[in-house]
């Protein structure tokens, strides 16, 4: 009688089980499929960001990349790259000493400190940055304060670098 229901027991398990394991490999191919897809979108757009970041810039017999520029300059850098438009948008928070020449006194800087959003526009041709359309923007509550253009905004954001 014990081996009849160990039997018995044994066959019912290996039914729920069997059912089971079909479920669980369906399961596990949808995941492996959805990792897979967001893999390699992710390597396809980080590829492209990556190597602009790591793209470098002599300028005054200094040399350094891309990323180290922003990451010095500017606070909380977001970066994004348009492969279409071959455009680098990188959006952080203001730093002093970025535009020291401004006569703007220790309260502003530190409300500028808080929300002050800086949105710098690089074009990239020819595997080098495009300086004529460049653009650097200050915004400070909704409002642009502060507009730079073409060589004079990357200049501007090199010497920062170079003195910081």
């Amino acid at each position: 009688m014990k081996s009849i229901k160990k039997v018995a027991f044994i066959i019912c398990l290996s039914l729920l089980l069997t059912g089971c394991g079909d479920r669980l490999t369906e399961i596990k191919d949808a995941a492996s499929g959805i990792n897979a897809a967001a893999d390699s979108a992710a390597s396809a757009l980080s590829r492209d960001v990556h190597s602009v970041r790591a793209m470098t810039v002599t300028y005054n017999e200094e040399t350094f990349t891309i990323n180290d520029l922003f990451k010095t300059i500017l606070r909380d850098s977001r970066w994004e790259y348009d492969t279409d438009e071959a455009r680098l948008l990188v959006n952080g928070t203001w730093m002093d000493p970025l535009f020291a020449e401004q006569q703007w006194d220790d309260a502003y800087k530190k409300q500028l400190a808080e929300t002050g959003e800086v949105t710098v526009t690089i074009f990239i041709q020819d595997d080098k940055i495009n300086s004529e359309r460049s653009e650097v923007n200050l915004t400070f509550n909704g409002e642009v304060i502060l507009q730079m253009t073409g060589e004079d905004a990357l200049y501007h954001l090199y010497v920062t670098y170079i003195q910081k």
